[in-house]
């Protein structure tokens, strides 16, 4: 229901037109509709937090193992690009540019972008203070630049120049193959990554983790929202509404800070 409501409140705006779906009479009818039993509550993916996905990151053998290289360089560019699991199925590897200011990754097309246009998002290299000291390990494993780096490289010195960014990996995982990964391959790496992990929600991770993580951790850390918005290519505000209140159920406005 909330993504017909983003939609209508989409048209609306784009339009100049009054939004029907702050009316008085709508809320309080959706309202109803919700308390009637017969309509479930959605039931979201969870957001894959910094520290969660960490835990996934840190089990991963990206120097020794074929998949482990991938699903590293895989999960940051996820994260960090706020991307769906169809923009992150169609990427290319002539879609991703990395250089000393972080890595650049081109999508020509995708949800909000029917007709083609295309943008490219920007993923900051750390900084240098980050990679040096206390939390530097950290740093280094969110890499997502490196990441890239690694498996382009890995996928190179396999005669793989172009072509589909995200493969399959051999029954042996020794090669990578010549098709790329379906959106529900990624969503299953997700997952599976995750449940590895012995992540308590390990079974509400998806590939819409990744973008709901990133807006989470994003408005969590103080981010203005018009900028996690335009990152994340959100047409409305009114769309980012579950990732900010997720994010603020126990920031420093929460009243009962004052009650212990």
């Amino acid at each position: 229901m909330s993504g017909y409501l983003a939609a209508i409140s989409v048209v609306h705006q784009t339009a100049q037109l009054d939004n029907p779906v702050q009316a008085e009479a709508v809320r309080r009818t959706i309202t109803g509709i919700r308390r009637h039993p017969g309509v479930a509550p959605t039931r979201r993916r969870a957001a894959a937090r910094r520290e969660p996905l960490v835990e996934v990151l840190r089990l991963l053998r990206p120097e020794e193992v074929l998949a482990d290289a991938r699903d590293h360089a895989l999960l940051l560019i996820g994260w960090k690009a706020a991307l769906r699991t169809d923009d992150l199925a169609r990427l290319q590897m002539t879609d991703l540019h990395p250089s000393e200011q972080g890595l650049s990754v081109h999508l020509a097309r995708s949800k909000t972008d029917q007709h083609g246009t295309g943008v490219t998002i920007g993923i900051a290299a750390p900084s240098p203070e980050a990679s040096v000291g206390e939390g530097s390990g950290e740093s280094t494993l969110l890499d997502a630049g490196a990441a890239w780096i690694r498996w382009r490289d890995l996928l190179g010195s396999h005669g793989i120049l172009e072509g589909p960014a995200w493969r399959g990996i051999d029954r042996y995982g020794r090669r990578p193959r010549a098709g790329g990964l379906h959106r529900n391959s990624v969503a299953e790496i997700v997952k599976r990554r995750a449940t590895a992990a012995g992540l308590e929600d390990a079974e509400l991770w998806g590939g819409h983790s990744l973008r709901r993580g990133f807006a989470t951790e994003a408005i969590a850390a103080g981010v203005p929202e018009r900028d996690v918005q335009r990152h994340g290519r959100w047409r409305s505000r009114a769309s980012m509404d579950p990732y900010i209140d997720a994010a603020r159920t126990f920031d420093p406005t929460n009243p009962t800070h004052w009650l212990v």
